[in-house]
């Protein structure tokens, strides 16, 4: 029984140590990294030491011999491995086994610039090649029918043909490889996620892979990105690993088309006709959907309308949403605001579509009228001067006639213009100003002034003026000097600010009584006498 099992370990161990060492350095394929020319007793590195399959290697010219070899060693971590002695167009296989790493030097050229008449050596020079041991790396191609697909077309495929091509482009044979499919989330339709390949020599292409793909359905325009992950070993067992990915956009499933459209062009006495429709292009119901629309600022409603509806659409369905009429305000270019339909999808999410914003233009004169006056709060007899200006503000001439008629009473026209009549081109402007004299107190609006005006195309209107307020009052008198004393009997009206008086302060009505003291006095007095 302890022979059985000591035969059984036994076995293990050999299997593992050919796992191992499964190679020898003949079924190494090489792969040349870098030329050196080395001096007497100088050396270089090779590899990468950031690399930790790549381990850094020194290769240093130790000595030169006169029949031209050099004696070469070569150096890992500080500690010498190997030393070899060799000539032109030698090889120097070296294996390291406990780093699984194989380097192989190669003598391309020796100059031991011998001196004929001292036979020594004057700098001698060695070019080597260093070889590393071969990895596989591959090429991945991956190939879609489309870019781009549309679960919403009749005519669109419904799956995703992905197509797979690998080439090893290494420099070494792969073994044992691996071809992995990441769906980004597709469901399959037909294929292998995985494939496996016994092996794969230099240059060789494997046989193409073709991987079906549902086309999935998504509530919003995505991009999908389908992985394919190539994994292999070398000749060592080390793993070897490749990645590439293919991006292709699929389309909603269900999507609203909102369109608006408005008259493109109309005169200030006609009407703009505005139209709102949605179709649901796609292959699923829209329930509840939330259609706004805005009336533009230069155009208002001439029927009672209410821009906002709540509609539900079945797939393919199209729907007039909105259907309404527009009066101009004022000329000009302008741009229609957009119709925002608003969904509340099955996944929680809230999706918007909005329409385009048309355009309209509008034409025709628009004249602006206004009143100011130099003063709002006078005195009566002052005189006011009243100011009427016009502008035309649109895109058309018209012909203009304004006028001032009426007066407040109370006031007197004193002198100036009291109409203006001229053809007024567009942004062109126009006034006239005459006086007013205020007569009686009071507030006194003036009457609106009045301006009517005609195109070349026959529209016509009339616009009314602002009406100022002027308040006319006659001032409270000011307090004299003696009132402001008798308000205020303590102070002096004679004294300066900053300075004291030595007067004193009699209070009114004292003078009498001490002169009715004296006359009574000078009476006893006299009395007395007698």
């Amino acid at each position: 029984m302890f022979r059985k099992a000591l035969i059984i370990l036994l076995m293990v161990f050999c299997v593992f140590s050919l796992t191992a060492s499964a190679y020898t350095l003949d079924d190494i394929e090489w792969k040349s990294t870098e030329t050196a020319t080395l001096h007497w007793g100088h050396s270089f590195e090779n590899g990468e030491a950031k690399d930790d399959s790549y381990d850094t290697y020194v290769i240093k010219a130790e000595d030169f011999s006169v029949d031209g070899f050099v004696s070469l060693s070569l150096s890992k971590d500080g500690q010498i491995k190997d030393i070899a002695s060799l000539g032109m167009a030698d090889s120097w296989e070296y294996r390291d086994e406990e780093n699984g790493q194989d380097v192989k030097l190669f003598i391309k050229e020796i100059k031991t610039n011998v001196d004929q008449w001292t036979g020594n050596m004057e700098d001698p020079t060695v070019k080597v090649e260093v070889y590393r041991r071969g990895v596989p790396e591959f090429d991945i191609k991956i190939e879609t029918e489309q870019n781009e697909y549309d679960p919403r077309s009749p005519s669109n495929p419904k799956e995703v043909v992905t197509t797979i091509t690998v080439k090893n482009k290494g420099y070494a044979e792969a073994e044992d490889v691996e071809v992995i499919v990441d769906p980004a989330g597709m469901e399959l339709a037909d294929g292998d996620l995985k494939t496996r390949i016994t092996s794969l020599a230099k240059d060789e292409t494997a046989e193409v892979i073709e991987v079906e793909l549902e086309v999935p359905h998504l509530w919003e325009e995505t991009d999908l990105d389908i992985e394919v992950t190539v994994r292999a070993k070398d000749i060592n067992g080390d793993i070897h690993e490749d990645i590439e990915d293919k991006e292709i956009t699929v389309m909603p499933k269900a999507e609203l088309i909102v369109t608006k459209t408005i008259t493109e062009e109309i005169y200030m006495d006609e009407t703009a006709y505005v139209s709102v429709a949605i179709r649901n292009y796609g292959i699923y119901s829209m329930n509840s959907v939330t259609i706004k629309d805005t009336v533009l600022s230069s155009m208002e409603l001439k029927d009672s309308v209410t821009l906002e509806k709540t509609v539900s659409f079945k797939p393919g369905e199209t729907i007039e949403v909105f259907s309404y009429a527009l009066k101009p305000i004022k000329p000009g270019t302008y741009t229609s605001p957009e119709v925002v339909a608003t969904y509340v999808a099955s996944n929680g999410k809230t999706y918007t579509y909005d329409s385009e914003e048309p355009k309209i233009e509008i034409n025709g004169p628009y004249v602006v009228l206004s009143q100011s006056v130099d003063k709002t709060n006078v005195q009566p007899g002052t005189e006011v001067k009243v100011t009427v200006s016009t502008k035309n503000e649109g895109n058309r001439d018209a012909s203009t006639r304004v006028s001032s008629t009426d007066f407040p009473e109370g006031t007197t026209f004193v002198s100036g213009d009291t109409s203006f009549d001229k053809v007024l081109g567009k942004g062109e402007s126009g006034s006239y100003s005459y006086v007013l004299k205020m007569n009686d107190e009071g507030t006194f609006k003036l009457p609106a002034a009045t301006a009517t005006f005609i195109d070349m195309e026959s529209y016509k209107g009339e616009k009314i003026s602002n009406m100022p307020e002027i308040t006319v009052k006659i001032p409270e008198p000011e307090q004299s000097e003696s009132s402001s004393s008798t308000s205020n009997p303590s102070s002096d009206s004679t004294s300066q600010p900053g300075t004291e008086s030595n007067e004193e302060v009699v209070e009114p009505g004292f003078e009498s009584i001490f002169a009715i003291a004296a006359l009574a006095g000078v009476y006893i007095a006299i009395r007395r006498r007698r």
